[in-house]
């Protein structure tokens, strides 16, 4: 016996600019943070987020995600003078010494090397120059970014050197679907035996290493130089809600971790994250055509939300608050298989009946359908 699993959408609605909102002002004390879903992308909460600022080292998360997916983690790199002897915080590793690539990586997320991520440049691009270009064109293309110019691989100071608490939030969310990426961030501690040094390279941050806890957290960064103030990314998981914060330029380490805090606790007890499975298959508000999806879409609402989905004829979908807003739009024709459906004459639109699922267990075998009614 064949088993069909139905979801249909209903109605016709123009496409629609999203929002969610909990209408809560954050007494959030940082100069710029913001919140997202890492699922959705969602903003749940944003604070100056436009404004370019100084992000010091969580430049560094740039720096990691651009390394691990265009270089190769088993190669050797040779540490130059030039590397060896860079400014602020250190791995401690010498000129001539031969690291492998995903070991700088990890310890220049960990201890927040200047100098690692200095080889890392230089061994990725051949200068630290030409890796800056390549960085940024990676940034402006791949992840999608519009307000960020890097002009060196770990973050201080420099005039130039400039992005957005929403570009951070962008760049982390694009970092975390890669699984060597989340490994390393999510590190409290790393073995670390280079020619000088023989130790255990811990995290500086404090809620990851335990020393303020959180119930969640999976990862974060910590930055610092006196132009920025203290810089923060954290990420955090609770059941299927994974959220990124940034806060930028707080007065004090203390700040920056209570209002990440709050940032984190706003999201959790606020919102939820939704997703339609891509085995479901979709239908246009007419009938007209059928959408096969082809990746799992996702979406947030607020917890006190119990929200709908519509679609209009055009293949504009649509997920649906209790007040009838759109809360989140998605244009089917970029991210499903579109086939025409021709429907007997005798079914009429405005009606889901047995003729309709008659017709429906005509399909083939294996084949998904969707069908709710809202």
């Amino acid at each position: 016996m064949k088993k069909f699993f139905f979801i249909f959408i209903l109605a016709l609605i123009p496409f629609a600019s999203t929002t969610v909102s909990a209408e809560s002002d954050l007494p959030l004390i940082s100069e710029a943070g913001i919140i997202i879903d890492a699922k959705s992308g969602k903003v749940l909460y944003e604070k100056n987020t436009n404004k370019k600022m100084y992000p010091a080292s969580l430049t560094k998360v740039a720096t990691a995600i651009y390394a691990i997916e265009h270089g190769d983690k088993n190669e050797l790199v040779t540490v130059s003078k030039k590397a060896a002897e860079a400014d602020g915080s250190s791995v401690f590793i010498e000129p001539g010494e031969k690291i492998e690539l995903s070991k700088l990586i990890a310890g220049m997320l960990i201890n927040s090397g200047n100098d690692a991520a200095i080889a890392i440049a230089e061994h990725m691009s051949g200068c630290e120059k030409l890796f800056m270009e390549d960085l940024n064109e990676f940034l402006r293309k791949e992840v999608n970014v519009t307000d960020t110019h890097f002009t060196n691989p770990h973050g201080l100071f420099d005039k130039n050197h400039v992005t957005t608490a929403s570009d951070l939030a962008k760049i982390t969310q694009y970092a975390m679907k890669n699984e060597t990426f989340r490994e390393y961030f999510g590190k409290k501690n790393l073995p670390w035996e280079v020619e000088t040094w023989d130790t255990t390279l811990i995290t500086h941050h404090k809620i990851l290493k335990g020393e303020l806890p959180y119930k969640g957290i999976t990862g974060g960064k910590t930055g610092f130089v006196s132009q920025s103030g203290y810089t923060l990314i954290s990420t955090a998981t609770r059941g299927e809600q994974d959220l990124i914060a940034v806060t930028l330029k707080a007065p004090s380490d203390k700040v920056a971790y209570s209002d990440t805090k709050l940032l984190f606790n706003y999201g959790f007890e606020n919102f939820k994250s939704g997703k339609i499975d891509k085995k479901s298959k979709l239908y246009s508000a007419d009938y007209s055509n059928s959408y096969t999806l082809n990746e799992d879409l996702y979406y947030t609402h607020l917890i006190s939300d119990q929200p709908s989905l519509k679609t209009s004829n055009d293949g504009i979908l649509s997920i649906m608050n209790q007040e009838g807003e759109a809360i989140e739009s998605f244009d089917l024709k970029t991210v499903a298989d579109v086939r025409n459906t021709v429907l007997p004459a005798s079914i009429k639109k405005e009606t889901i009946d047995d003729e309709l699922l008659n017709f429906m267990s005509h399909l083939k075998d294996g084949e998904a359908v969707s069908f709710l009614s809202f």
